[in-house]
């Protein structure tokens, strides 16, 4: 299955001053600029390549494009900044900020994207990798970092929306709308206990395996939650093609995967934002996957 995806501008096509700002920064003129496709993010992604033979990677929008992603832009550079050199993140070069425009310019990183649907050697690495950045972000790096139930709480408590709306739901859990409401709250409120450091935005499509490393990308919500946060994100994402690690019987990771259920089906319902046209159907899709998981978890 696709991951839906934001709308990409060439390099070409970003405000002058940007490209100016990229050309200062790696020292040399930009020669080639290779858009990427996926990831949800409008506004510039390439890979490009100086006339002195430098490689790197630039994101940047502006809020014409979407008006809240700016802001996330700026999440990511103070998230990467606080991490630091870690293997599994992209090393940072510079970052441009014109209080309109927000850019990253970051290492280029000659790897692939996990194979999405997740194939089986792929999601035990990524896994192992996971395990392993948790353990390097716990505690949090950035202890003044979001909380991430708090952030995310409106997203997360959407089974209210759901039931003031009349939308309809699956037919097995039809009239426990209320029940799992309530799951979810229990849920987020052990959640906002959490210390570690979590991407909490782990899919194939923010995730680059190369020979030697799993280097996580897009950190646009950095945020503080449980050991276990990003691990469950990352299974609801594996879940449909791959035999995974049964997640411990933890009634707060059950009421979590409840909660994202909610915000997903809700929107689900709503018109697509600017810029992001394909998100909605994404998110009725992966709102199933996590209510199945529920309903297996709750039997």
């Amino acid at each position: 299955m696709a991951h839906a995806a934001g709308v990409r501008l060439p390099f070409e096509e970003v405000p002058a001053a940007v490209r100016a700002w990229v050309e200062r920064a790696l020292g040399s003129v930009v020669v080639s600029a290779a858009t990427q496709q996926g990831g949800f993010s409008p506004g510039v992604a390439a890979r490009l390549v100086t006339a002195s033979g430098r490689r790197a990677f630039v994101k940047a929008v502006g809020p014409s494009l979407n008006p809240k992603t700016p802001s996330l832009f700026r999440q990511e550079i103070t998230a990467v900044q606080a991490i630091g050199p870690l293997p599994s993140a992209p090393a940072l070069y510079d970052v441009y900020d014109d209080g309109d425009w927000v850019g990253l310019l970051f290492e280029d990183i000659e790897g692939r994207l996990p194979a999405h649907p997740w194939e089986q050697a792929d999601a035990d690495r990524v896994l192992d990798a996971v395990a392993e950045l948790t353990e390097a972000l716990d505690p949090s790096p950035w202890p003044d970092a979001p909380v991430a139930v708090v952030r995310s709480a409106e997203f997360l408590s959407r089974w209210d929306n759901v039931l003031a709306d009349g939308l309809d739901v699956p037919a097995w859990f039809d009239g426990r709308v209320e029940e799992l409401a309530e799951l979810a709250r229990d849920a987020l409120r052990v959640m906002a206990e959490g210390k570690a450091l979590a991407h909490w935005d782990l899919r194939a499509d923010n995730i680059i395996l190369t020979d030697d490393r799993v280097v996580f990308i897009d950190w646009a919500h950095p945020a503080l939650a449980p050991r276990w946060a990003d691990t469950v994100i990352l299974q609801a994402d594996m879940r449909e093609s791959v035999s995974l690690p049964v997640l411990p019987n933890d009634v707060a990771i059950t009421g979590f995967l409840a909660a994202i259920a909610a915000g997903l089906w809700w929107g689900a319902f709503q018109p697509p934002p600017p810029g992001l046209p394909t998100i909605r159907a994404w998110q009725r899709r992966h709102a199933l996957i996590h209510l199945d998981w529920v309903r297996e978890r709750l039997a």
